[in-house]
């Protein structure tokens, strides 16, 4: 769950979004109801819930406008000022925590209220009033999820004054009552807070804590400063008082594993960290460093440019240092069948993330780990055909992604049977008109009425072009569904005019940051306190291939490239990743498909029992 709503503590019930697709046509809006008090209160607590934050700000405004003194009005006002912070306005947010606070509330809320504030104040660099209010705050008889949000957020205030000794006493006690709070967030504390201390930093605060559990991650820490060091000796000194003091943690399992291996095991990555595909490269690496901290792995990154004649020299590199156990990456098809060929002659076992059809097929070491297209397809039949829709038109771009899509569209709806292709017509990249292309459409439905009773149209193509033909045939059909891929999975990059025109399409991706189970929330709280927003799919899949090769040298003191294709073949669950099902007999991982649509301007799961078009 989210780490901002266990810190706040609010017990409000939260009630899922309406369950079915609209059954309007494309870009219509859906009749307004008047809205009760309760049936206000529970709209804005679902929008907050599926990460709706800006509809929720509005919808808790419109709460407090229509009831001021409603039974949930000081509920909202904590809603309002916690939001305006998951939006970016820390200072807005400030500004509502202390108007809550003035108005004197039950002392339950005004101690929410004033962790927000000492959180605001946190996020605007303004440290030392932020540790005024929260060390007042200390003071009292708080609840023990509060106690424990509110240390661990001193430790992160004294870490950022390079304070490091009190931000691992502020841990410790946070340790008191983690029971109560957010363990994702202390471990990833302990680790910056440990990796942070000097040597003589971490051995004085071992010997200072002594018997303190958390002080395990300190003599960890000194045993590995010591064998990266050249000092082995010294080393085993380290992990025998480790041992001795905390036998049965995780660090003393993970010190067996430091000198049986003599260190951590390297995966080698490729991906574009510079030119015009650096933006998709740094998701993609932001989501392996968050997964890489705290496991027995190293990441080697190497800058594939978007260049394949680069590649296999890159590639040679890697497979003569003898750490490097794999390779993970590339990711653009024009540089991954170089890789994976260098890779294969090199005898380095590869999972490449890549779209490109057919990549496992160069040798028993390469490994794909990415949503294809025909993963997509398959996912939008397999839901249509369930809807009874029989009838399908396909308009797409003439290019190799549009190609690719119409060609596996066409495969799959085959394979599956049930269904036919109606209509497909292709448009040239670019096009700005799509007015004879709707006409089309249009036409097609006027000369055949069995489709007025359901057409699905695929358009494999962006946001704006979907927008735009989705334009031009608003009431054309009533039973008109618009699928896409996952190309419009980009909610911040879609203006609003455009979503109001996507009302209603269905397009498929591997990661949803609204599905709510605690696994997944986990993963989203984590990235979004390390980097400030949430995580999308590249992000998703950095992590879940860096969780993965951790979980496989978490299982054994050494990692080897002989044993690795034969352990990832055999691994079909990873604690924490939900949307991982393994890599089939082919060597693709196997990932779990969302279906998503846009529902009043906001991305929402499409129900499992949507309803469609009677056959």
């Amino acid at each position: 769950m989210f780490r901002k709503a266990a810190v706040l503590a609010l017990a409000i019930l939260l009630l899922p979004a309406c369950a079915e697709l609209p059954l309007f046509p494309i870009g219509a809006e859906a009749p307004s109801v008047q809205q009760t008090e309760e049936s206000l209160f529970r709209e804005a607590e679902a929008a907050y819930r599926r990460q709706a934050y800006r509809q929720a700000l509005q919808q808790y405004a419109l709460y407090l406008e229509r009831y001021p003194q409603g039974r949930h009005a000081t509920d909202a006002r904590l809603r309002e000022a916690e939001l305006l912070g998951l939006v970016g306005d820390w200072q807005g947010s400030l500004r509502h925590y202390q108007n809550l606070l003035a108005r004197q509330p039950e002392p339950s809320v005004a101690q929410k209220a004033r962790y927000g504030i000492g959180r605001a104040y946190f996020k605007l660099g303004q440290y030392q009033q932020a540790a005024q209010v929260l060390d007042s705050l200390t003071a009292g008889d708080i609840p023990r999820s509060l106690w424990f949000s509110t240390q661990a957020l001193l430790a992160e205030i004294a870490l950022k004054q390079a304070q490091v000794s009190q931000a691992f006493s502020r841990l410790r006690l946070a340790y008191q009552e983690l029971p109560a709070g957010d363990q994702e967030w202390f471990e990833d504390l302990k680790s910056r807070v440990v990796e942070a201390a000097t040597g003589p930093e971490l051995e004085q605060l071992a010997a200072m804590y002594r018997d303190s559990p958390v002080s395990a991650a300190l003599l960890l820490r000194l045993a590995r400063l010591a064998q990266e060091g050249g000092r082995p000796e010294e080393a085993r000194r380290w992990v025998s008082t480790l041992k001795e003091r905390f036998p049965a943690s995780p660090e003393a399992a993970a010190a067996d594993r430091l000198l049986a291996g003599g260190g951590k095991a390297v995966m080698g990555v490729l991906l574009p960290l510079s030119g015009q595909l650096s933006n998709i490269g740094f998701r993609v690496q932001r989501g392996m460093e968050l997964a890489v901290k705290g496991s027995p792995l190293e990441l080697a990154f190497r800058d594939t440019h978007s260049n394949s004649e680069e590649v296999p020299a890159l590639v040679r590199e890697l497979a003569q240092n003898g750490r490097v156990v794999g390779i993970l990456g590339p990711l653009t098809s024009a540089v991954a069948q170089a890789a994976a060929e260098s890779a294969q002659a090199a005898g380095v076992p590869l999972v490449a993330m890549s779209q490109k059809e057919g990549l496992t097929r160069t040798g028993s070491l390469i490994f794909q780990a990415f949503l294809t297209p025909r993963e997509q397809v398959r996912a939008l039949v397999r839901r249509t055909l369930g809807m009874g829709f029989r009838h399908y038109a396909i308009l797409y771009p003439d290019s190799n992604y549009g190609r690719t899509f119409e060609q596996q569209f066409q495969d799959e709806l085959a394979a599956q049977g049930g269904g036919e292709i109606a209509l497909q017509s292709l448009y040239a990249p670019g096009t700005q008109d799509f007015g004879p292309l709707a006409a089309t459409v249009r036409d097609f439905l006027k000369e055949h009425p069995e489709a007025q009773a359901g057409l699905a149209l695929f358009i494999p193509d962006d946001a704006a072009t979907l927008a735009a033909i989705a334009g031009q045939l608003q009431g054309a059909s009533p039973r008109l569904q618009l699928l896409g891929t996952n190309l419009l999975h980009n909610p911040a990059a879609i203006p609003e005019a455009q979503l109001r025109a996507l009302e209603g399409v269905m397009f498929p991706d591997a990661f949803f940051a609204g599905d709510q189970d605690p696994a997944v929330q986990k993963f989203i709280a984590s990235y979004r306190r390390q980097y400030g927003e949430n995580p999308d799919y590249l992000a998703a899949q950095g992590y879940v291939v860096v969780r993965v090769m951790a979980h496989l040298a978490e299982s054994r003191p050494s990692l080897s490239r002989t044993e690795l294709p034969g352990m990832l073949l055999s691994l079909k669950k990873v604690p924490d990743l939900p949307w991982y099902r393994g890599f089939n007999a082919d060597r693709e991982e196997e990932a779990e498909v969302y279906l998503i649509t846009i529902k009043d301007g906001t991305f929402q799961l499409v129900p499992s029992g949507a309803a469609g078009p009677r056959p």
